[in-house]
């Protein structure tokens, strides 16, 4: 798996003056980190202006927008049409009335946020996404809570008091979310305030509340870090290693929910004997390569200036590099006949085979920086022009 080591600019504004790696030895996944630097260029991420722009003017689904009021969510009822269309008035009279406004996963709408969201994305190993809070002076969102992810919070313009409170036993799942009047909160540790251009880090588990501080609105962006678990990893391996023992393939015995003494003697066997089938044959490094694929398939697209640099046409003098955040990884998989194996590389939305001449040039070419056409010595120049273009369209090579 491959990025641009540029990708450390995101974090290290975010952990400032802390390196990432203090961050990561003494902070992620153990306690809350509030950054004491204001970072003038992370506030640049976003503004009012811009969230104006998008409840009055851009395309706007319903899945798009969310509202809060008093730790409770507001009914959409409250702020749809009644054919499932946001009725824009309504949403800024809720906003007038108390209501914080709520722009889940903006960061695919905005091309700003995106960018900085891949920026992340190899450093934590995850998935990074956005949600967008405006709240209203003298106003909260939600009550004390915690979330099953981990989170930084920056802060845009206004300030919120933040109260961090006790810690879940054992990080959550991420289908493990709060349940108000059921989990523990824990007795109120801390308490300050986050300012505009100030950064906030809060562990999952970590119960928190913030209502807002002062006489003006209040605009924040929670990152989320959407991590994959050992648990999933080792969920994995099993899957994988059952494909090499046939007994995995067996129905479970008819009797085993109902005799428990044949269930002891004899099906608690036959437990053992997979468990240590498993142990003997999952394989990490296959494993590894399931999850890395996916993970590198799964990084959403970025294409802005794709189109325009197709449409112009591509020189064969033209220098290109890869684009800042986005991962690509080159895999091998068995040929059909079985002799040999086929090459191709893999990145968001498509895996492109490559001949064994051209995949071997394009890895030293993509780790060495920018390249042109005309530095490849290929027997088969449209298989590169098919093979840049291709890149270029799904948004791995831009122009120098």
């Amino acid at each position: 798996m491959t990025q641009n080591p540029s990708a450390t600019a995101a974090l290290e504004q975010l952990v400032a003056p802390l390196t990432p790696e203090e961050f990561f030895a003494q902070y992620y996944e153990q306690k809350f980190y509030k950054s004491p630097v204001k970072h003038p260029e992370i506030e640049g991420l976003l503004s009012l202006n811009r969230i104006d722009e998008i409840i009055s003017d851009s395309e706007l689904p319903a899945s798009a927008i969310s509202m809060a009021k008093s730790g409770q969510g507001v009914s959409q009822d409250e702020f749809l049409f009644g054919n499932n269309v946001v009725d824009r008035g309504a949403v800024i009279d809720n906003y007038r009335n108390g209501a914080t406004i709520i722009l889940p996963q903006l960061h695919f709408a905005d091309g700003k946020l995106y960018s900085f969201c891949l920026g992340l994305e190899k450093e934590f190993g995850a998935r990074i996404q956005t949600n967008v809070y405006l709240t209203p002076p003298e106003a909260h969102g939600f009550g004390i809570h915690y979330d099953n992810h981990d989170v930084f919070v920056i802060q845009i313009a206004g300030a919120k008091e933040w109260e961090i409170y006790g810690d879940r036993d054992g990080l959550p799942f991420r289908g493990e979310g709060f349940r108000k009047g059921v989990d523990e909160t824990g007795e109120l540790k801390e308490k300050f305030v986050l300012e505009a251009g100030e950064c906030l880090y809060v562990p999952r588990g970590t119960a928190h509340r913030a209502p807002n501080h002062g006489d003006e609105p209040s605009l924040h962006i929670t990152v989320g870090i959407l991590v994959q678990t050992w648990a999933e990893f080792m969920l994995e391996a099993v899957a994988e290693a059952s494909l090499r023992i046939p007994e995995m393939r067996n129905s479970l015995p008819r009797d085993l929910f109902f005799d428990r003494e044949r269930a002891q003697s004899d099906h608690a066997g036959m437990f053992r004997y997979l468990a240590d089938e498993i142990a003997a044959k999952a394989d990490f490094e296959a494993t590894l390569n399931v999850f890395s694929g996916n993970f590198v398939r799964a990084q959403g697209p970025r294409v802005r200036g794709a189109l325009l640099a197709l449409a112009e046409g591509v020189g064969a003098d033209d220098r290109l590099r890869a684009r800042d955040h986005i991962l690509y990884s080159f895999e091998t998989t068995p040929k059909p006949d079985g002799d040999g194996e086929d090459l191709q590389i893999v990145l968001a939305g498509s895996s492109i085979p490559l001949s064994d001449k051209l995949g071997a040039q394009l890895q030293a070419k993509l780790a060495a920086g920018s390249f042109a056409k005309t530095d490849f010595t290929v027997d088969d120049a449209e298989e590169l022009d098919d093979v840049v273009g291709t890149l270029i369209a799904y948004g791995l090579l831009i122009r120098e």
